[in-house]
């Protein structure tokens, strides 16, 4: 298996994420923040080879790789015609998720996404990407033009689990630590009132996935004030963490989430 390589042999960010297991797991002795890391290697060993086989996925070898078990959530917040953020992170086969979605059900994502440090690279990974019918939105796109799609009634989707600059975002609690975290789908949820739903597939151990959606409900939350982007971007970290702690080993923690605390 390429990730338990990976571990043994290319330690990329082990310290980093042995840093961040011990943050938010300080009374976890070792073997069990080890076997974290581990799975996270081989996760990311996973999900590198499937990436680079999504041109091969056709909707029948999708249908017996993935499971949705709620699509119907997803459906249903299109059909109330206000738009919708959809909201995930770097858990388990990310990539392979929103490339299924759009390949199965015909509902083209919008994914706000970094652009890599090459521009050939990052041509390639974005064409794998919107092979799906999904289209990749380049981080700085302008705030208007999203409004124009939700106003189109689309699906923008967000990863929130990065770290967030403090300068641009909110500090809330996530696994325990006071962090920088991105308030901007809050703002646009205040402001346009899309549905809000969070997704996540779990890989089970014969290598398939089940993929998970939920609403998350703010219409106690009315005005737009810098109180309530706090409070909403807490609810939204909080139903993340959920899905973290259930299963630790499938989120990312190689990368520096933990770059801004207080």
């Amino acid at each position: 298996m390429s990730g338990a390589v990976f571990f043994y042999l290319i330690p990329i960010r082990k310290k980093v994420a042995y840093h961040n297991l011990g943050l938010c797991f300080p009374d976890k002795d070792h073997s069990f923040k080890k076997s974290i890391v581990k799975e996270n290697y081989i996760n990311l060993g996973i999900d590198m080879l499937e990436f680079f086989y999504l041109p091969k996925l056709n909707k029948d070898t999708l249908e017996s790789l993935t499971n949705f078990k709620n699509v119907n959530v997803a459906e249903e917040s299109r059909s109330k015609g206000k738009g919708t953020l959809f909201l995930s992170g770097h858990y388990s086969n990310w990539e392979l998720t929103a490339f299924s979605f759009s390949k199965l059900f015909g509902i083209s994502l919008k994914i706000i996404a970094k652009p890599q440090g090459s521009e050939v690279l990052n041509r390639k990974i974005n064409s794998y990407r919107e092979m799906g019918g999904n289209e990749i939105i380049q981080t700085g796109y302008s705030l208007r033009a999203i409004f124009e799609k939700l106003a189109n009634n689309d699906m923008i989707c967000f990863l929130i689990d990065q770290s967030a600059h403090p300068d641009y975002s909110v500090y809330i609690k996530f696994l325990g630590q006071n962090t920088a975290a991105f308030s901007g789908p809050a703002k646009i949820a205040l402001k346009k009132r899309p549905e809000l739903i969070m997704g996540y597939a779990l890989r089970d151990k014969d290598y398939k996935y089940e993929v998970f959606f939920s609403n998350i409900n703010y219409d106690d939350i009315t005005e737009y004030s810098s109180d309530n982007i706090k409070l909403l971007t807490q609810r939204i970290q909080t139903e993340f963490e959920k899905i973290i702690l259930k299963n630790p080993g499938q989120w990312l923690w190689l990368h520096k989430r933990f770059k801004h605390v207080r």
